[in-house]
C-alpha cells in the first residue's frame, strides 16, 4: 500500500542533509520511510513491491534504487533492516563483548551449510548481540551504493527501544508487535532481554498462536506477568480480546509523543522505522 504523499519517484527533497532514510528489506517488498529533523509533519512512507523470487531480489532491489531517486539522495542518516531468518543472540560472556569472530563462530556453527555473510548488531544495554546473514550480493550493492551503511536486523531497533522502556522496571513484559504479516515478540524478566524472535502469519489465529506459545515457553504464566502490543490497528483490534482471555494484563503500549512532531501519520507508519532516532 502507497502511504507517500507522491509517487516513489516523485519524492523530492530539498536538503536530504537534514533528513533521515530507513528502509526495511522484507520478502517481497521494499518498505521505506523518510523525515527530516528540522520541519514538523515530514514523514514520508510507502513500499514498493517487487517480484520476491530468491534468485531475482538482489537485481530487482537494484533497480527500485536506482528508479527512485529520493533514495540515492545524500541523508544525514540511513538505516537498513534485513527480515533475515537466520539470526541468533549471543550474550557478552560468551561473545568477549561483541567480539566479530567468536560471533561469527557461533553463526556458523548454529548455520553450518549456510553461504550468507555474517553481519552483527552490538546492542550494549542489553549486554548481547545479534548476528544474522545477509546475502552476499546485496550486502556488496549497500555497501557501495549507499557508502557503508548501518544494515541491522529488523529485531534489533525493537530491542534498543524495548530496552529504554525497561530500565527502571523489574516486572516481567512480553511486547507484541504486529506489522505487514509479521509478529515480532521480545520478552523481558527483571529489566533483562529473555526471548526475541519475529514469525510471519496469514490469518490473525496464527500471529495468535506464536504469542500465546512464547508466552508459555519463557515461563510468563504468572499473574502479574504483562503483554504490551503495538502495531496495525486491526491487529491489535483482533488480538486484544482473545489475548485477554488467558493473560490478566494486555496493554496498548503508548505511542510515543515525540515521535508525533514527524506527522498525522505517524501513528499508522511502519514503527519500526521511525523508532530509529529514539535508539540512538
Amino acid at each position: 500500500m502507497e502511504h507517500a504523499e507522491k509517487k516513489h519517484n516523485t519524492i523530492e527533497i530539498l536538503h536530504p542533509e537534514v533528513w533521515s532514510l530507513a528502509v526495511r528489506l522484507s520478502s517481497g517488498k521494499l518498505v521505506y520511510a523518510v523525515h527530516s529533523r528540522m520541519e514538523d509533519n515530514s514523514l514520508i512512507y510507502g513500499d514498493i513491491p517487487f517480484s520476491g523470487t530468491e534468485e531475482n531480489d538482489v537485481k530487482e532491489i537494484e533497480s527500485i534504487v536506482y528508479d527512485n531517486r529520493f533514495f540515492l539522495y545524500d541523508y544525514e542518516t540511513r538505516h537498513f533492516l534485513s527480515e533475515s531468518s537466520h539470526f541468533l543472540l549471543i550474550p557478552d560472556e560468551f561473545s568477549a563483548g561483541g567480539d566479530y569472530s567468536e560471533c561469527c563462530g557461533y553463526y556458523r556453527h548454529l548455520y553450518p551449510d549456510d553461504n550468507l555473510a555474517v553481519r552483527t548488531d552490538r546492542i550494549e544495554s542489553c549486554g548481547v548481540t545479534l548476528a544474522f546473514g545477509i546475502d552476499h550480493a546485496l550486502d556488496s550493492f549497500l555497501r557501495r551504493t549507499f557508502d557503508n551503511p548501518p544494515v541491522m536486523h529488523c529485531l534489533t531497533p525493537m530491542i534498543r527501544f524495548l530496552k529504554s522502556k525497561e530500565n527502571f522496571g523489574s516486572a516481567e513484559r512480553m511486547y507484541v508487535y504486529v506489522n505487514d504479516g509479521k509478529v515480532e515478540i521480545i520478552a523481558f524478566k527483571g529489566g533483562k532481554l529473555l526471548f526475541s524472535n519475529f514469525f510471519s502469519f496469514d490469518a490473525i489465529e496464527d500471529a495468535f498462536y506464536y504469542i500465546m506459545n512464547a508466552w508459555h515457553v519463557n515461563g510468563f504464566d504468572r499473574s502479574d506477568a504483562e503483554i504490551h502490543i503495538l502495531g496495525e490497528k486491526r491487529c491489535r483490534k483482533a488480538l486484544l480480546p482473545e489475548l485477554r482471555r488467558y493473560v490478566p494484563t494486555v496493554v496498548q503500549s503508548i505511542f510515543p509523543a515525540r515521535l508525533l512532531r514527524m506527522g498525522k501519520n505517524a501513528m499508522e507508519a511502519p514503527f519500526d522505522l521511525i523508532v530509529l532516532p529514539l535508539c540512538e
